[in-house]
């Protein structure tokens, strides 16, 4: 259909607009229904959290890892992030998006990985905690319990293969040059 109605509409022509910026998964307060699309992440990297640049600016960037960032000097601890290719499932249809998480949600999906494949594999995700200690939750969903539990039909393979040659990989990172990273941690000092 050339044309879309309604708020379905939109959020089916928003998602599948082409950007070549990835879109985050916000998770929500209240579950929320995912599906991995690979067996694995598909970027894993240390970001460098600039809090001393001014409001409205980019804030985050990418360290280079390599003994020499200039970044490394002004915020010695990067935060380790890490990339999976999603369907955001809590919709009237499912929309591609990146899951980007940490250490300890990461390692919970990588212990699942030990016993089954992520890829196809639907999970309830949420925020839990207090405002200062805000926790993402994350547990697999079967689905036997989509129906009932989630109002949700299962995917086929068709479907689930429409978002292949759509799938985000280490490309659709913005990764600062040294130069630039080494403006950022001047900054820092002015």
């Amino acid at each position: 259909m050339a044309v879309a109605k309604g708020w379905g509409g939109y959020r089916r022509t928003k998602a599948n607009a082409p950007s070549q910026w990835t879109k985050l998964y916000k998770v929500p307060d209240e579950e929320g229904l995912i599906m991995f699309l690979e067996d694995g992440p598909y970027a894993s990297f240390l970001m460098h959290w600039a809090e001393w640049m001014p409001r409205g600016q980019r804030m985050s960037y990418i360290c280079t890892q390599d003994g020499d960032c200039p970044l490394d000097a002004v915020d010695p601890k990067p935060s380790a992030r890490i990339r999976f290719n999603i369907l955001d499932c809590g919709g009237d249809t499912p929309i591609l998006v990146t899951f980007e998480c940490g250490v300890s949600v990461t390692d919970s999906l990588d212990d699942y990985a030990k016993k089954e494949p992520l890829s196809g594999r639907y999970f309830a995700v949420q925020m839990t905690g207090q405002k200062n200690n805000r926790r993402t939750a994350i547990r697999p969903v079967k689905i036997r319990d989509l129906k009932e539990d989630w109002e949700f039909t299962a995917l086929t393979e068709t479907e689930i293969a429409k978002f292949d040659d759509k799938l985000w990989d280490d490309t659709s990172l913005d990764v600062s040059s040294k130069a630039e990273l080494q403006k950022v941690a001047d900054a820092f000092s002015d």
